[in-house]
């Protein structure tokens, strides 16, 4: 299969895990997200989680966003807990160097290559946990949400996510349960209810919900569905502080003057 350096645009594209180690790739994407920050879907999901984080991110403590990409978020990591409280994983070395690049003042051996699947740092070593737009494109969610309900620290931690939900059903490009190919980036929405089961499965925590932030009537391997882009934040035992979730009107003006990204 070719490849060159810019990301699939085509709705029935499907970009493989190996392409993300091409030389270009990391930069390529990240111009074509960054780029999209006036689409107003894009835009609500993204000021929504940077609003959020913003409030609720406690300064001076540590923080590891995994399936970070080209750091979309990693402006608001370093202006609220700083750079030594910075930790990012990725499962691509080249979206890691993109990330130094953007943003020098990361601490690069704050910077790990590792699958969501197995996360090199001790249990309960984070007091927040962020992983955005990574779930839906996995095989086994299950094991990463247990993998990253682990590494949140139990007294008080924050796990926050963003996904895609739907009614009903899970749908999207599932995944073969017995034999997922590991090469294939899925795009799935998950069932309200499957997926607020599998939070509960994880263990004693609260779950707050952040639902239907923009719709997105799709296509993807079958029936046409709606997907909705949802926030949820996870604490682990008695919360420090009360979550922040802001209202409508914070969003707004949120959105008006907060930076976003970079």
């Amino acid at each position: 299969m070719a490849h060159d350096n810019r990301p699939p645009t085509g709705s029935g594209e499907i970009m493989q895990v190996e392409q993300w180690e091409q030389p270009g790739i990391a930069e390529s994407l990240g111009d074509t997200w960054e780029s999209r920050r006036s689409r107003k879907r894009w835009s609500n999901e993204r000021y929504r989680m940077s609003l959020l984080l913003r409030r609720n991110l406690e300064s001076d403590r540590d923080l590891i966003d995994v399936g970070c990409g080209p750091g979309f978020y990693v402006p608001v990591y370093l202006n609220c807990v700083g750079p030594a409280h910075t930790f990012l994983v990725d499962q691509s070395s080249g979206m890691l160097a993109e990330c130094r690049t953007r943003y020098p003042a990361l601490k690069p051996e704050h910077l790990v290559q590792s699958s969501i699947y197995s996360i090199p740092f001790p249990s309960g070593r984070f007091d927040t946990v962020v992983n955005c737009d990574v779930l839906m494109h996995i095989p086994r969610y299950r094991d990463a949400l247990k993998e990253l309900f682990r590494i949140c620290n139990p007294s008080g931690g924050r796990l926050f996510l963003r996904v895609n939900l739907t009614d009903g059903d899970t749908h999207g490009d599932l995944p073969d349960p017995d034999s997922p190919d590991p090469g294939k980036i899925y795009w799935i929405a998950y069932g309200r209810r499957e997926f607020r089961a599998s939070l509960e499965d994880l263990g004693p925590t609260s779950i707050e919900i952040i639902d239907r932030i923009c719709r997105k009537p799709l296509k993807r391997g079958g029936d046409s569905f709606i997907a909705d882009a949802a926030i949820v934040v996870l604490t682990r035992g008695k919360p420090r502080r009360t979550l922040r979730k802001g209202n409508r009107l914070g969003h707004l003006l949120g959105k008006t003057f907060s930076m976003g990204g970079r």
